[in-house]
């Protein structure tokens, strides 16, 4: 049995994200109190619409990555925009440490068949034959 088995959080973690990227669609943001006991503060997080997804704390560097993508800072404009979770690094307290990274969704290739080669001439003998000065 792993740890997350035993310790299941509500909220994603890098340990979340390590076997694989995960692809989310945000439905809401709100402020909610994040945290146990006396260890509890208010903090922005976000919703998704996948079904059984968790929820996000949503840092400061996540907000920015988000309005990035979102082309917007007001999160009133989040919902519908899909983000990809996925393992990154981040220091804390001095150690370079796993950390959930946040980016867009990859396009597809809009080119259905490969590009044709470009044709090029023809050379003869006599093309090759150009006098360089040196």
């Amino acid at each position: 049995m792993k740890k997350s088995d035993v310790f299941q959080t509500e909220f994603y973690n890098s340990s979340d994200v390590k076997s694989g990227s995960i692809l989310l669609t945000i439905s809401d943001i709100r402020i909610e109190p994040v945290g146990n006991g006396t260890n509890t503060s208010d903090k922005c997080v976000a919703h998704f619409r996948e079904p059984n997804s968790k929820k996000l704390v949503v840092t400061s560097t996540k907000f920015d990555a988000i309005a990035m993508i979102a082309k917007s800072d007001d999160t009133e404009n989040w919902p519908g925009v899909q983000i990809v979770l996925e393992l990154g690094k981040a220091n804390y307290q001095g150690k370079l440490v796993d950390a959930i990274s946040i980016r867009a969704p990859r396009r597809p290739n809009r080119l259905a068949t490969p590009a044709a080669p470009i044709p090029r001439p023809a050379t003869t003998e006599a093309d090759l034959d150009d006098q360089i000065p040196y």
